[in-house]
Parts: C-alpha cells; structure tokens; sequence
C-alpha cells in the first residue's frame, strides 16, 4: 500500500482524532481571514486616517498591528495543535519505522495526512471567516460611523490568509520530519504512558518563590496608585507566575491535600491525581489563556476612544479566548483516549459508573475552576479598579467577567461529554448503568 494510500486510510480509521483537529484547524483560518480582513479592508483603514485629525500619516494604525499579532497568534495555535496531534500517532510512526518504512516515508505520512484536513478545512474555514466578516464589518462601521457594503470581500484578504497557511503547511513539515528524526522506536512506543520530563530549569529556584512573586504582584496592583500601563506589568507579572505554580508548587499542595483531607475518599482521591496531571499537560495553553485575556482586557479599556481599535481588540479578546478554550478541549479529548484502560481498570476493581463519572465530573470542574480563578484574580481586580477610577463602566466590567466565566462553563460541558464519552466507552460492554 502507498504512503498515500494508507495515510488516507488512517486518517477514515481514525476519523474522530481527525475530526477535532480539523475542526480545530477551520475555526483558526477563520479567524486568520476575519482579522486580514480587518488589515485589509480600505474603507476601515480610510477612516482610521481620518479619526487622526484627519491627516493621513504613514503610522501604522495600533488595530493593525493587534489584528496582525493575533493572526501571528492563530499561526502558533495551529502549530500547537499540530504538534499534540503528532505526538498522539507515535505508536503508528513506530509501527512504520519497525515495518522497515523510511524516515521520508514516515514524514510523507504525517505531512499528507495534514496536508488532507488542510485543504479540507481551509475554504470552509475561509467561507466561515467571510460570514463572521459581515457581522464584523456591520459592528466597526457603526462605530466609525461608515457608510460602506458590510458584504464588501477584500481579495487581498483571502489571498493573505492563503500565503499564511501554506507557510504553515510549510512549518508542518518540517515539525513532522524533525519530530521523526528526534525519536527513537523505544520513546515512541512509551511515549503516550511515559511520565512527564524532569525539572529541566537552569536555574532552580524554590518553589515558594512562584508564589511570592504572584502575591507581591497582586499586592502592588492593589496598593499602588491606580495606571493603566501598572495594571498590565502587574497583572501580566502574576499570571506568568501560574505556569511555575502549576509545575513545582500543585504536587506539593496536592499531595498534602489528598493526605489530609481525602485519603480515605477514593473518588476525590482519583480526581485530584488526574487533576494535577490534566493541569500540568495543559500548562502551556493555561499560561497562555491567562496573559492573552488579561492583555486584551486592559487593551481594550485603553483604546475606548478609539472605535477601531476597541472594536478590534474586542474582537480578539474573544477570539483569544474561544481559541485557547477550544484547543483546551482537543487537548483533554485526546489526553482522555490514553486513560481508557486506566478507567476500565478502575471498574474491575470495584468502581461503579456512576462513581467513575463522578471521577470525571469533578476533575473537569476543578480543572475550569483552576484555570479561571488564578489569573481571574488579577483580572476582576484591574477591572474593578479601572470602575472606580471612572476608566471603564459596570455595563463593561460585567460584561467582561460575564464573558470569560460562560465561555468557561461551555468549554467545560463539551470537556466533560466528550471526556466521558472517550474514556467510557471501553467499558460498555461490561457496565451496568445504575
């Protein structure tokens, strides 16, 4: 069977892997044409150049430069979401390198099969992008107060959005080769029940220091006389400390918990362990989701006078957070595939359904609760600080905590189905619901 050939076949095997990634995929390059389309679009940059005093400058409007970061942004998720795919087919990679297959054999593979969900999802993720563009437009012409088509399509924005992809594709490549080259057949027949590497700083402080540094930040944010640009550093500070915290301070804590309060507790004992690991398999995407919103936030309490840029970094405020929040999701999917057999040996030991899915109930509600609560910390006081100082209205900061902690309450419901609809299905042969 041709490297093709058997790519396509794999990818109908496992169709479900295939489908979240492409999905993942889709919904980026939608965002990738929403914002080109904001960069692009003449009758959004004509009236910035008026708004600034109605001279037109060569200064690149701040809106650009967010929507360009953001595309930059929307890049490095589908490259992480690319690279968590990869990682979940090293059993197949290993099968094909002991089958006697080649190391361009094996990159050919991996770089079909994502070349496939590539061209399937990227004009439907560009169509998608042109739907949400209309809407998009619609919002900022209202703002600026622009009589123009919202259907107005700048070409220049899907031919972009096409040149960034391919780049990407480009990218892929050579992450499949690399990751191919670096691994040997041991790791990556091991590598998906492998435990996670060791402490790799240069520099090893103590742990506690994580802590420190994350409540002097927020002592000083509250203390200090209220500014804007303060906020950000401070807030920015703090929410930087989470993915130390997470890596070298929760085992400590965890293990302290389970000892003192839940020991004799076998359903909280169970969700507390895979807790810590879900967090710390995730720490990357929590680090990010906590810097991106708090960012945007004060972004956009910065640029209230600029309707543009508001508009835009709303916009992104938004889109950052259903991106990271969505890959999230991918993320824990196909974690919970690798713990099946974990699950089903928890049956065969006396666990029940129900007890199982209480397991799984808790874990993903305390994974959301973690992952908002500590940089929310810094977020809903920046705000609350910026609405007594007259910076921002209770209209806005409410509509600021509303949309973070609903965002969070869906992710977690399509986290918790699609983990127990993975995890137990192994068990259904031999599971009574009761």
């Amino acid at each position: 069977m041709g490297t093709l050939k058997f790519s396509l076949h794999m990818l109908r095997n496992e169709y479900k892997k295939s489908l979240v990634y492409t999905i993942t995929l889709m919904l980026t390059i939608a965002v990738t044409y929403i914002f080109f389309n904001i960069i692009d679009n003449p009758y959004l940059m004509e009236d910035t150049q008026m708004l600034q005093s109605n001279v037109i400058t060569s200064a690149i409007p701040f809106s650009t430069t967010l929507a360009f970061v953001i595309i930059c942004f929307c890049a490095f998720m589908i490259l992480f979401a690319n690279n968590f795919y990869i990682s979940r087919k090293t059993k197949e990679i290993a099968i094909m390198t002991m089958s006697g297959a080649s190391f361009l054999k094996v990159t050919a593979y991996l770089f079909y099969q994502n070349l496939v969900m590539t061209i399937i999802a990227m004009p439907l993720g560009i169509l998608i992008g042109i739907g949400c563009s209309i809407g998009v437009n619609s919002i900022i012409y209202q703002y600026l107060d622009t009589t123009a088509s919202i259907f107005y399509i700048p070409l220049d924005a899907i031919s972009s959005t096409i040149i960034t992809i391919v780049v990407i594709i480009a990218a892929q490549l050579l992450n499949a080769s690399g990751y191919v080259y670096r691994k040997d057949i041991a790791y990556l027949l091991t590598s998906e029940t492998r435990p996670r590497a060791e402490d790799i700083r240069l520099i090893r402080m103590s742990s506690h220091i994580y802590w420190i540094i994350y409540l002097v930040a927020f002592i000083l944010l509250v203390i200090t006389p209220y500014d804007m640009m303060n906020s950000i550093v401070y807030s920015c500070l703090g929410v930087f400390c989470i993915n130390g915290m997470i890596k070298y301070c929760f085992p400590t804590w965890f293990h302290k918990i389970k000892e003192k309060f839940f020991l004799s507790n076998k359903i909280w004992l169970i969700s507390l362990s895979n807790l810590y690991y879900s967090l710390k398999s995730a720490v990357t995407l929590i680090a990010i989701y906590g810097i991106s919103s708090c960012a945007l936030s004060m972004i956009m309490i910065l640029e209230q006078d600029s309707p543009r840029e508001m508009v835009t970094s709303s916009i992104g405020f938004i889109v950052a957070i259903v991106l990271i929040l969505t890959s999230i999701i991918y993320k824990y999917s196909m974690e919970a595939q690798t713990r099946r057999m974990f699950y089903y040996n928890l049956y065969k030991l006396g666990y029940t359904y129900k007890q199982l899915i209480s397991i799984i109930k808790r874990e993903v509600i305390s994974f959301y609760f973690v992952i908002i609560l500590l940089p929310f910390l810094f977020i809903g006081t920046s705000l609350i600080l910026a609405y007594i100082n007259n910076y921002v209205s209770m209209s806005f900061l409410i509509l600021i905590i509303l949309s973070q902690w609903i965002s969070a309450i869906i992710a977690a419901i399509f986290t918790y189905i699609s983990y127990k609809n993975s995890v137990l299905k192994v068990l259904k042969e031999g599971v009574h619901y009761e």
